[in-house]
This record gives C-alpha cells, structure tokens and sequence, in this order.
C-alpha cells in the first residue's frame, strides 16, 4: 500500500495526554502516516496547522474550552480543508449522525482496529482523489448541525490577534461594532478589531442572545440595561457598566420591542 499512495501527514489534538499518547503509539505502526504534531492545546494546534499544512486530523470533540466542533469550524476557515477524524467518548446512538458524512471517527476507549480502519479509508479516499476543498460550504454547515445537536454549547470563541488566538467568553462581549469598515469587538477590558464579518457573527452568536440592532451594531441583550426611545421610532440602547451608547435603528426597533416583552 505504501508504494500506491503518498504518505498522510498527521496531526493530532486532545486534551487528554494520555489518549495522546495511545493515539500518536498506534499510527505510528502505520508506514501510511507520517505525525507531523500531537496537541494537548487546540489554541496551539490551531496556530500550526496553517504551517503544519496536514492532510488529516485527529480530533477529540469533548475538551474543557471548546469542543472538538468549534476548533473544526476553525481549521475549515484555513485556506487548507483536511480530512478530520473525530475521536469521541460518545454513546453509540449520537455517532450515528458521523456514519451518514464523509467525516470519520474512532470511539473511546481507542482501538487498534478501528484505527487500522479508519487508515484504510482515509487512504482509500486520497487514492480516488476524494477532497474537502470541493465541497467546502456544505461540509462547514454540516459541522454547524453537528456542532449545534450533539456537542455541548461552546464556551468560548476564537479571536484572532497579532499576538496570538485569544479565547472569550461570549457572556464577556458587550458588542460589536462596525468602524472604519472594520469590525470591532467589544468587552470591559478592551477592544478587538476581528477579521470576520458582522453577519458572521449574528449567524455564530444567534442562539447567545446577541440582537441585531443596526446594520454597524450587534449587541449582547444580556448586558442591555437601559432603553432610550429617540425621534422618528428609534432607541439609544446603555449598557452595564458601559458610557457607550449602542443606537437602535428604525428598520430593528420592531425586533427590539419584541425582544423585550
């Protein structure tokens, strides 16, 4: 097989070191694989992987900070699509959802014989020329669905900075804001200028309490402590602890008031 088909690089990525270390022992008895890292830190691995440029990943979905879906919504906005196999603790009847994708996965506790089968269709799927790339948009919304049914709410979001990845609470944002054509993050501590668009993060945020409340603002409701009715059907919205005042549109005052009964 080895002198069929190129050699897969490989990373690998779960919090437990110890089914770390089992994995990275296993598919190294393969000559098909070749490890290129093994991460106890997604925010880590998600630094390399642009670098790394991998062709498959194993992933864990239950990890403390964010779930194995939200760092694979992730790796999916790289300019790069590998394949992803998820390694779950599961019960049987939640990983009937992976079996229908051409996504894979390997059920805790680890075994080798599913490892071995998993190699053989990731190799398999390189020889006919089967790739990611093609059908990028409905394998991302397909994460979302998984993401949303079968793993626990996130607790975190990525934030990408020159300083690194950083991870937010979304309970810590106060809003966003389009400024200058840029759209910026904000919290008590500190602004963030973010590469994503507005309506991105509506879509993202939508089940987190997050309202739309003019085509330059999203808002965090949770933090909305009082409302100013302005000329014409509009508001000027005041947050905690916040001097900001965050304006609400005519064509979203209907939603607001809605929102508010």
């Amino acid at each position: 097989m080895e002198g069929r088909t190129k050699v897969l690089k490989v990373i690998l990525i779960d919090d437990e070191k110890v089914a770390l270390r089992e994995l990275k022992y296993i598919l190294n008895q393969y000559g098909e694989i070749q490890i290129l890292g093994a991460f106890s830190d997604p925010v880590e691995a998600l630094k390399e992987i642009p670098r790394l440029n991998p062709d498959v990943i194993f992933l864990d979905i239950e990890m403390p900070e964010v779930s194995g879906f939200a760092v694979a919504e992730q790796i999916v906005e790289f300019n790069i699509v590998p394949y992803i196999v998820f390694v779950t603790a599961y019960d049987e009847y939640a990983i009937k959802a992976f079996e229908v994708s051409a996504i894979d996965y390997i059920l805790k506790p680890i075994s080798p014989k599913r490892i071995g089968k998993a190699i053989e269709k990731l190799v398999k799927n390189r020889m006919h020329g089967y790739n990611h790339n093609i059908i990028k948009d409905p394998w991302q919304q397909k994460l979302k669905d998984m993401h949303r049914n079968y793993s626990h709410p996130f607790s975190k979001i990525f934030i990408y900075q020159e300083e690194g990845i950083i991870l937010l609470n979304p309970s810590d944002i106060l809003y966003f804001m389009i400024e200058g054509g840029t759209v910026v993050l904000v919290t008590h501590q500190r602004s963030y200028s973010i590469r994503e668009t507005l309506n991105y993060w509506e879509e993202r945020l939508a089940d987190y309490g997050f309202f739309r409340c003019h085509r330059c603002y999203l808002v965090n409701i949770e933090k909305i402590e009082k409302i100013f009715p302005m000329f014409n059907s509009t508001y000027l919205l005041q947050l905690t602890n916040s001097s900001d005042e965050i304006p609400v549109s005519r064509n979203y005052s209907r939603v607001l008031k809605q929102i508010m009964l």
